[in-house]
């Protein structure tokens, strides 16, 4: 061999070689997760407080409680949920709950934490809590609103996150819950919406949940209070407008859902009449709140995941599917079908429609125009799906 050959070994070592192959993620180191935003307690620890316990805000205050539960660094580990007192075959509904662990009222056969705490009385529910998480019914959120006002029960510092679906309307002017609740109490205020079944987020099973947050700090804590891998995905987005306009229009388009479903029609029917109800709900949005983002209505669980679910099996759809094909008033068919629990989608349609006929553009909206009409003015079930 010539000795001004190359060695084997010089060779591959001037060699450049790029692997294509990546360690999986189960043997690479973790990265250290970042610490919270310090809370404004002495304790420098969050606390939770779950406000409202119908079937969606048990499941919540469950998710929340189990997460508290896995981080004591961060928060402190009792997590209070508000439950209006009432009795259960004549023993109080909130020492049921804190003695079996269940919420057999809204949310049976489902094991809560034990950290997870009702409390009947509203101060002592977000006495020092740090983040609060409004869930009650939209009829009962000025009330709530007044009493914490009136006590001046909110810790300084704190902050909202809001689940509620709808809209409050004065004339040409509309809100979303979150502007209101912000303005009410001056905390800054998420909205979380999603493809959200209450019974199955109980029990588990995968879903996806958008958080439409006003700051990165919001994102990071509300992420942590609800970010479940393989159980509930949280997705923050900087959109709170779209998440909560989209929560709120989406019951309007299951309400026409619905109306399909009790006339016997078709999927073919039902697809179009999500499709232009999806369109609606962007439109909406991006005519009515400046900043708002279309990718939330195509991209979010809180637009099209969303609407797909709650036109398939939501409590609108089915009070409407009812009322097409009985024509029993809506406020019948709640107290029928709903143990409880209120609908949202009339009165949402009703707000929506009020506010676009100050606006003088309910004529741009006809699907939201119909399903008005249909609940509220006698209009045949029929015409949601003529005239297109």
């Amino acid at each position: 061999m010539s000795s001004s050959a190359s060695s084997p070994t010089k060779e591959m070592s001037e060699l450049e070689i790029g692997s294509t192959v990546t360690t999986p993620a189960a043997t690479r180191p973790s990265s250290p997760v970042p610490a919270l935003p310090p809370s404004p307690l002495p304790s420098g620890k969050h606390r939770v407080a779950v406000i409202g316990s119908g079937s969606w805000g048990t499941a919540l205050a469950k998710i929340a409680a189990e997460n508290v539960a896995k981080n004591p660094n961060e928060f402190h580990r009792e997590v209070r949920m508000w439950v209006r007192e009432k009795h259960i075959n004549g023993k109080k509904l909130t020492d049921v709950i804190n003695r079996t662990h269940q919420n057999s009222r809204y949310l049976p056969d489902i094991a809560l934490p034990k950290n997870l705490v009702a409390v009947p009385r509203l101060p002592d529910v977000v006495k020092d809590a740090t983040l609060l998480v409004f869930v009650t019914p939209h009829q009962f959120l000025h009330t709530v609103l007044h009493e914490l006002k009136r006590n001046n029960a909110v810790y300084p510092g704190a902050r909202a996150v809001t689940a509620i679906k709808g809209v409050q309307v004065e004339g040409t002017d509309i809100q979303t819950f979150a502007s209101l609740i912000e303005g009410k109490l001056g905390t800054p205020t998420s909205a979380l919406s999603g493809a959200n079944i209450a019974l199955e987020v109980a029990k588990g099973q995968f879903c996806e949940t958008t958080i439409g947050t006003p700051s990165p700090i919001d994102a990071q804590l509300w992420h942590a209070v609800f970010h479940a891998p393989s159980v509930f995905h949280v997705n923050c987005v900087p959109d709170v407008a779209g998440v909560s306009l989209s929560g709120a229009l989406k019951n309007v388009v299951a309400l026409a859902a619905g109306f399909v479903d009790g006339l016997g029609l078709g999927g073919n029917t039902k697809a179009a009449i999500l499709r232009i109800g999806l369109q609606e709900m962007r439109g909406f949005c991006l005519e009515f709140f400046e900043g708002s983002k279309a990718d939330t209505f195509t991209n979010e669980s809180a637009g099209i995941a969303d609407l797909i679910t709650t036109c398939y099996g939501g409590r609108n759809r089915k009070c409407a599917e009812e009322f097409a094909k009985t024509g029993q008033p809506f406020e019948e068919l709640e107290r029928k079908l709903l143990n409880g629990q209120k609908l949202q989608g009339t009165a949402t349609a009703e707000e929506v429609n009020t506010f676009l006929t100050a606006r003088r553009r309910a004529h741009a909206y006809p699907l939201f125009e119909k399903v008005y009409k249909i609940s509220f003015q006698g209009l045949p079930v029929k015409e949601i799906a003529t005239g297109w």
